[in-house]
């Protein structure tokens, strides 16, 4: 429930992801997903910078079929635990998954973490990631 001009945060971080990229985007209102943690929004956002043909709605909610949103699903939750420093627990908790899902989600990225070509575009989505986090006003923890 937004007004015209009222500028959400998702708003925010697709433009200062565009100014950051220096690519144009199309001018379209988010769809409302309910609470969103933030550092789990920013890991999306990171993770759609190298995967673009996936929207925020497919990772979030990977429909069964699509193994790609599926995987980038696994990232997101593999930045925010290893980039963010997110305890495996509270990520279960915030998303509403199991401990377990979130275990092998972590398990399946560290084992694409082997091959460089996969762990050059994790580097680069990560680094998506943090400047997304910091777009949508996140401090880092020290």
């Amino acid at each position: 429930m937004s007004e015209e001009g009222l500028e959400t945060p998702f708003l925010r971080l697709a433009r200062a992801l565009e100014r950051h990229e220096g690519v144009a985007q199309e001018e379209s209102a988010p769809r409302e997903y309910g609470h969103v943690p933030p550092l789990f929004e920013a890991a999306v956002a990171g993770v759609q910078s190298r995967m673009s043909h996936l929207s925020q709605e497919d990772i979030l909610f990977p429909p069964h079929e699509w193994f790609d949103a599926a995987l980038a699903r696994q990232i997101a939750i593999h930045l925010m635990n290893s980039r963010f420093a997110v305890p495996k627990r509270r990520i279960a908790a915030e998303l509403e998954r199991s401990r377990e899902s979130i275990a092998r989600a972590i398990r399946t990225v560290d084992d694409r973490l082997a091959r460089p070509e996969f762990a050059e575009t994790y580097e680069a989505m990560a680094g998506q990631a943090e400047f997304a986090f910091k777009a949508l006003g996140g401090e880092a923890e020290e």
